[in-house]
């Protein structure tokens, strides 16, 4: 499924003007992190539906913007609007990697608050870059804090990680 993600990736980033390529990962972006878009995952993959309802609904996504409804089209005509939701975030990070702007991974234990995703942007901005996107990621397993992945650098500051120092402490 990825090679698909990919392809229509390249395509959609392709056809677009070097100025569009920005504003459509941050309306991706903003649509992958939505937790109500979360639901439509279900809407495209229902077969009970018809095409033409479910290419409505992927356009009134995009809003008003022509590329982005020629492609829900192409989707649409491919049959392929279930991949759509996964479109959203790999079409993030496939144009980041082609303008080589990585995105920060943020590790949560659960969906942040304003207020956690404001610092986040705030640090990130100051020293990444202010055009670095954000990618939140949640891991139920964790029990509290956040991590932080950009290329090759790791700032843990889990709740999970202070326990196991503390732990190795401890018992040495």
């Amino acid at each position: 499924m990825s090679r698909l993600l990919e392809v229509y990736s390249k395509g959609l980033y392709d056809s677009l003007n070097k100025e569009n390529v920005t504003d459509v990962v941050e309306h991706f972006q903003n649509i992958s992190n939505d937790t109500s878009v979360h639901g439509l995952a279900d809407l495209f993959k229902n077969k009970t539906i018809q095409k033409d309802e479910k290419l409505k609904a992927a356009i009134e996504l995009v809003g008003e913007n022509e590329d982005l409804e020629a492609f829900m089209q192409t989707l649409g005509n491919n049959g392929r609007l279930d991949l759509l939701p996964n479109i959203f975030s790999y079409f993030v990070d496939y144009a980041s990697r082609r303008q080589n702007n990585v995105p920060v991974k943020v590790t949560v234990s659960e969906e942040p608050n304003e207020e956690t995703k404001n610092k986040v942007s705030l640090f990130v901005s100051q020293k990444m870059g202010h055009n670095t996107p954000i990618k939140y990621e949640i891991n139920k397993t964790m029990l509290g804090g956040v991590v932080l992945k950009y290329k090759d650098s790791e700032i843990d500051l889990s709740v999970d990680n202070k326990l196991d120092g503390l732990n190795s402490v401890l018992t040495n």
